[in-house]
Order: structure tokens, then sequence, then C-alpha cells
């Protein structure tokens, strides 16, 4: 019931932001594809077709792309946006729907060679398909997003098969997903399991010795666990077992899971699968443990809460693949490390903060087959913390001689806005709330750092995605948070404000650009004019003055306007016969740009 609950909340606040959006652009699917994009975390950004491809008639549909020439990975990404969702009905969607979406994307793959010949070239999907056509011998893996405002009812793997290419991966990223991802960020889970009363079986582990006198902050435990035990707990749990390793692909697809199954499959190679695997990394809050024998270091873990497995999430999934397959898995062990947490409840620092900072690291140097995301990593840092109380304390400036009645609200965590919404009672509280921290003042960490790079000069790294931009503003900007031995600086009131205002510039110019109705490549067009409006007219902006006005001037209004339609004419021009959105990644780009275009954007005001 709980649950329930939970679920009509979480869609309520999420529909609520994207109905407004989608006011503004006139449409559900873009604004829809962009909010979900901001959780999937994926390394480069891909490029959101406007508009949509869609054949009806052929049953093809493609929303955005990514194309990983150094790997020869293509990323799909379709939506299915159902307008009859609401709260009181939950609406579903089923496997074999999901199957017939992720087909619409494959459509464009086997019929990429005639599109080229159909398709508009001055359109975004013209591009996509010239790129599958002139790559496709070399392309030995497509990942399809199923991106769907509905809630998948099943965790079975998606199969699907694509002539010439040795892997294809199915995602579906549904409503559902993205509220155990927000639940996952903001701490660990604290249900309990029970391995001696529910499975018949219990962990047999050794307690790794405590070189250190004083207040310990965790116990760690290293030994084995029995497949069988974890594929029927994961069987049970699902997801909720593997919630801080969300972003993890849990199908038992790709040349390592595949390898798994095989070695699980083979009688002999079956027993042998402990000193083939890593094994698994977990965590826990608490655990009902009973050493085995005095003056033996052996112990018996009975049950755990708040377990959680932060690296293996790929061994532990196609374990459970292999065991609903009907594989004997009684003699199959893996080796397995458990971390239970022992935050102090009386410490003076947030318990939740000391915990995920825990987790993360433990993430980070556990991994070894999953890639973790450095900006999940550094997201706990003195810079963001900071950043994020600042936000907290500083009102925005008011006019007319009003009193400041609003702020600018910095997520650190992914989802943090909704959960402060939901902490709060339905009515005057979140009312409240929401005039305090407006919807259309909430900011990512991801947010300001494509801001950031793109006013100070480096477009092209916002256009890698907002992973790469991440890394480079907080390298950037690494004086505020990495010691190295030295003093950190002090993040500073006019840090924060410059910070807010480079946020403001980019909404604004994204504001011209929207309704200048351009076709293709927004984002780009969007980064490369900001970037070449600073270059040419930063020293006449005031950052400070766009902070205090909360607004950029409307005098470059039309500078933008004729920055922006230049960029577009540029970065199709200069690409010649690459790939636009791919030039537009390279530092040779923004150069070329600067040297060709400057003296011609020089003198607009």
């Amino acid at each position: 019931m709980i649950e329930i609950r939970q679920r009509k909340e979480f869609l309520i606040d999420f529909m609520e932001e994207l109905e407004e959006k989608a006011i503004k652009a006139g449409s559900y699917q873009i604004p829809f594809l962009d909010k979900m994009l901001t959780f999937m975390d994926r390394p480069d950004e891909p490029e959101i077709l406007f508009p949509p491809y869609l054949d009806t008639a052929k049953n093809i549909a493609v929303n955005a792309y990514l194309f990983d020439d150094e790997n020869n990975v293509l990323d799909l990404y379709v939506v299915n946006y159902d307008f009859e969702q609401n709260e009181n009905d939950l609406l579903t969607i089923n496997m074999t729907t999901v199957t017939e979406i992720a087909n619409k994307a494959k459509r464009f793959i086997t019929n990429a060679d005639a599109l080229v010949q159909s398709i508009d070239p001055s359109l975004q999907s013209f591009d996509l398909a010239k790129l599958i056509s002139d790559n496709g011998e070399s392309i030995n893996e497509v990942n399809i997003f199923v991106i769907t405002n509905l809630y998948y009812t099943s965790n079975k793997p998606v199969d699907i098969t694509i002539p010439g290419i040795e892997t294809v991966n199915v995602q579906v990223w549904d409503i559902d997903r993205v509220q155990q991802l927000i639940t996952a960020e903001q701490g660990v889970e604290t249900e309990y399991i029970n391995f001696e009363r529910d499975y018949g079986e219990t962990l047999n582990m050794v307690l790794v010795p405590d070189p250190l006198s004083g207040v310990k902050n965790f116990d760690c435990y290293v030994g084995y666990i029995s497949a069988e035990l974890l594929a029927k707990a994961y069987d049970e749990w699902g997801q909720k077992l593997v919630e801080r390793n969300v972003r993890s692909f849990l199908q038992a697809r790709g040349s390592t899971n595949k390898g798994i199954r095989d070695t699980l499959k083979d009688p002999f190679q079956r027993k042998m699968f402990v000193a083939y695997n890593n094994g698994i990394s977990t965590v826990a809050r608490s655990g009902d443990i009973e050493k085995v024998e005095d003056g033996v270091n052996l112990y018996k873990i009975k049950g755990l809460g708040g377990w959680q497995i932060v690296n293996g999430g790929q061994t532990t999934a196609s374990i459970h693949q292999a065991y609903k397959d009907g594989i004997n898995l009684r003699d199959v062990f893996v080796q397995a490390k458990l971390t239970i947490l022992q935050v102090n409840e009386f410490t003076t620092q947030d318990q939740h903060l000391l915990e995920d900072e825990m987790v993360s690291r433990i993430s980070q140097y556990a991994n070894t087959q999953n890639k973790i995301n450095k900006s999940d990593l550094l997201a706990n840092t003195r810079f963001m913390s900071d950043l994020e109380k600042f936000s907290r304390n500083i009102w925005i400036p008011a006019t007319g001689g009003r009193r400041p009645e609003s702020k600018w609200y910095f997520e650190r965590a992914r989802g943090q806005y909704m959960v402060d919404i939901n902490r709060r009672k339905r009515g005057k509280e979140q009312t409240e709330f929401k005039k305090q921290y407006p919807k259309d003042k909430v900011l990512t960490k991801i947010d300001i750092s494509k801001c950031f790079m793109s006013w100070e000069g480096y477009p092209h790294i916002s256009s890698k995605g907002g992973e790469e931009a991440f890394k480079k503003f907080m390298d950037l900007n690494k004086s505020f948070w990495k010691t190295d031995g030295n003093n950190q600086s002090k993040i500073t009131l006019s840090v924060y404000q410059k910070l807010i205002a480079r946020s403001i510039l980019n909404r604004r110019v994204q504001e011209i650009i929207e309704e200048m109705n351009l076709r293709g490549y927004k984002a780009n067009v969007i980064y490369y004019s900001i970037a070449m409006l600073n270059h040419l007219y930063g020293d006449r902006i005031d950052l400070i003055e766009v902070w205090e006005k909360q607004s950029l001037s409307d005098k470059w209004d039309e500078v933008v306007r004729i920055i922006a339609d230049k960029t577009l004419s540029y970065l199709r021009e200069s690409a010649g016969e690459r790939n636009v959105t791919q030039w537009a990644k390279q530092e040779a780009c923004w150069i070329h740009y600067k040297e060709n275009c400057s003296k011609e954007l020089n003198n607009l005001i």
C-alpha cells in the first residue's frame, strides 16, 4: 500500500514538471526524453532528433542516437509516451509491447541504406542513416533504449537480433526505474533479509582484523555465498538488491555475461566458478551475525538489514538467469565481501552523507567490470556540499522593493528535489516548499557544469555530454575541492552567484534559440553560441549584474539570434562529410569556428 502511494506521488510530481515544459515546447516526447536522459548518465550526450524520425507505414521510429566510433557502439533511443498515464491507474507496459517498440529502432538500422536515399539531407535523421550505412560493417554492438512513461511489468531480457551485429542489448527506462534510482541516490534501503529463515542457508565469512584503535566506521567480512542463495535472493528482491548499482545493465547479455553463463552450463567449469569470477562487493547497515566457534575467526551471517550489491551486478544477473534457465547451481560458490556500515548516530555530521561517501568509495575501488560515473563519486566533495548549502541559504534578489521569496535549488544528488518535496505533507507544506524553491529554479550538477564549460570556452566539452563536462568542470575548479596537501580555496558568495549567472545566461540563450525554430543540433548550437558570445562580448557582460537582475539584458537578444544562426550554418558546412554531432565534440571545431567567424560576428553591438 505504501509503495503504491509513493508511486502515485512520484508520478504526480514527475508529470507536473513535464506538463510545464511540454506546453512551452509544443511537444511531450522531447521534454520527456530530455528529462529521462538526466537520470541515465550515458558517457556521451545523445543527439536528440528534431523532429523525431517516424514512419508509421514501415513501423520505424527513433528519437535520439549516439555513436561511439572508438568502440563501434551505436545507441538508439525510442520514446513511448502514453497520454493516458495517470496517478489513479498507473498504466503498465508488458514485454511484448516493449519488444515491438525496440523493433522500431531495429528497423531503422536494417533499412539504413534505403533511408539514406529517402530522407531529406537537411534532417538529423539523414545523418543517422548515413552514419549507419557508412559504418554498417564495423558496428559490433547496438544498445536500444526504450523510454516510457508507463510501468514495465517484466524483469526479463528483451531478445532482439540484428544481422551482422554481434551484440544487441535492449534497456527499458520506465517511471519505476527512475524512482528506484532516485531512492538509491538518497540512501541505502533498510529492509531486512533473513537468509537462514527464508532460504535455509547462511553466509560464512571471516572478520578482517582492524589494526587501528578507536571508533570504527565499518566491519569488513570476506568469504563466500552460494550461487543458489544469491539467485534466490535476487529472484525475490530484484532491483532492491542492486539499487546502488542500478546504472549497470542487469541483463545476461554481452561478452562478459555470456561468458559467465557458459561457465555455469559446463559441469566442470561450474565448480571452478569461484576461481574464475571476481565475486561481489556488498554493504549493509546491520546484521544478525553469530560467531561459529570461540577462538576461530569464522562467522555465520544469518540476516542483513539494508543489504546492497555495490559491485557485481553483472555476475548477479547472470547467475539469476542461469537459475531461471534451470541450471544446477548447488556446487557453485561466489566469493563475497561484506561491509557493515557503522555510522555513529551521535555524530555531528550528516549520517546519510557519511554513508553515501563510504558507499561511493567502496563502489569506486571495488569496481572492475562496470563503469562508475565520476559525477556520482565526486558529488560528495566539499565543493558540491558548499554549493548545496549556498543554494539553501541565498535568496534570489527581488525587484521593486519587495522582499525575496525564492531561492535556486542545487541538486547535489539526482532526484533530490523530488525527494525533498515528498518528505513534506501534501498541501500547505509542499506548496510553501515549491514557492521557496520553484521547479524552474532547479539546477543539477550536470546543468551547472555544462553552462560553466560553454561560457568558459569549452563548447566541444559540453557537446560530449554531462559526464565529460562535469569532470572538466571539477578539474577547472579543483582549488575548491581537492587538497593534494595544500589548503582548499573557500567557495565565496560571488563564486556561487557567478555559477548561477552562467546558468541564467544559458537558459536565456536556449529560449532565444528555441524561439528561432532552428532545425537540428540544438544542444550544440546553444553551447557554441554561448561560447562565442563570451569570446566576443564577455568583457561587456557582468555576471554579478546578471545575478542581481536574474536575467540577461534584452539588448543581447538580437546578437544571440545572429550568432546562433551563424553557428548552425558553420557546424553544417564545416563538418563536410563528417557527422555534425561528432564534429562538434572536437576541439578543432571550436578553434576553427573562432578563427573563421569571429571577425564577422565581432561588431554586432
